[in-house]
């Protein structure tokens, strides 16, 4: 949102015809991330937009996500924490478990989408994962 003010709404026209009414509310202070929550209102709503600020420096390091266009990798499906039960090398047929996620005291296993061999885990042991976060890729 370069360049609005807070407080203020603009006009923002997409097509002729088509437009919507865009307003910057407010910024918060960044997290240990180094992500603000910016408060804007699209058409009167308002919107919470978690972006990330460049110009803070952060120790926490981004975990690489998934490509959801490569079959190989495998991601987390939702927030959890993520224990990896296969090692890199290990011959996994399509369905097995590769890892086991918990989240709000709930279990539930990520499985291979095919039969392949386990090319690189993320990580291993038990880690903390946003969704989308890469657990493991298959060859």
């Amino acid at each position: 949102l370069y360049g609005l003010v807070q407080g203020e709404e603009h006009r923002v026209d997409f097509t002729e015809g088509q437009s919507t009414l865009v307003g910057l509310q407010a910024v918060s202070d960044p997290d240990e991330r180094g992500y603000r929550t910016v408060l804007c209102t699209l058409d009167g709503q308002l919107k919470p937009v978690s972006v990330r600020d460049r110009g803070v420096a952060s120790a926490v390091v981004s975990a690489e996500k998934a490509d959801p266009s490569d079959p190989g990798h495998v991601g987390a499906p939702f927030q959890g924490s993520v224990t990896v039960v296969v090692d890199e090398g290990a011959k996994v047929a399509a369905g097995e478990t590769i890892a086991t996620i918990e989240a709000m005291k709930m279990e539930a296993s990520i499985t291979a989408p095919r039969d392949g061999t386990v090319t690189r885990l993320a990580f291993t042991g038990t880690r903390p994962v946003e969704g989308g976060d890469l657990v493991a890729v298959l060859g």
